[in-house]
């Protein structure tokens, strides 16, 4: 092990060296993240982000974290797993459709949210809708407190004012966890289907050619 390594798990802070390398692989393989097994990264983006965020959380109830400073990094990753979710949803959706979709630089979710919507219940017709109409209200919560994916990430606005505005003086960090949950049950479950389908499709095609 290296001096650099036993300094780094035994708490110690040292100086930059001009040695010093930022993406290098190393012999303790396991911290070793493999970033060439895969065609498309898309799904680990997603699950990423959440994974980060439900380890932040878990770190705070552990009491190894200060739920004061990592809010802002916690909502961000909910809140971007969230977009880049309702992303591929659209894309993958589109596709299995036959409609033309073009990616666009999009952050709102307000305005994600209703072009997937509109592709689960064209899916799903039969649907009693209750799982969604809760979505169309977490949606909108997340879209009153951070519409552009901004609140969290920086302090101020371009007018120097506090990007947070809040009504309420605390956040709940298990709770926030717990309902993001709720909500990638629906997301997941969605893509899941959607993935499903298109396979069974992709199946029927070549068994006609």
């Amino acid at each position: 092990m290296s001096k650099e390594e036993d300094d780094l798990l035994n708490g110690k802070i040292r100086s930059p060296s001009l040695n010093d390398k930022l993406f290098v692989e190393a012999e303790d393989w396991w911290m070793n993240a493999c970033l060439n097994w895969y065609h498309d990264p898309t799904e680990l983006y997603i699950v990423g982000y959440k994974e980060a965020a439900d380890s932040l959380v878990n770190s705070i109830a552990n009491r190894k974290g200060s739920a004061d400073s990592l809010i802002f990094p916690i909502v961000f990753l909910y809140r971007h797993y969230v977009e880049i979710r309702l992303k591929s949803l659209l894309h993958d959706g589109s596709r299995l459709l036959d409609r033309e979709h073009k990616q666009k630089s999009e952050h709102q979710l307000s305005k994600l949210w209703p072009k997937v919507r509109s592709i689960l219940d064209e899916l799903w017709p039969n649907d009693e809708g209750e799982d969604l109409k809760a979505m169309d209200s977490l949606i909108e919560q997340f879209e009153e407190v951070d519409p552009r994916s901004t609140t969290f990430r920086y302090p101020k606005d371009f007018e120097s004012n506090n990007s947070l505005k809040l009504d309420v003086p605390r956040v709940n960090l298990r709770n926030l966890a717990e309902v993001v949950g709720t909500m990638s049950i629906i997301l997941e479950g969605s893509a899941s289907a959607i993935s499903e389908y298109q396979g069974y499709r992709n199946d029927m095609q070549s068994d006609c050619w």
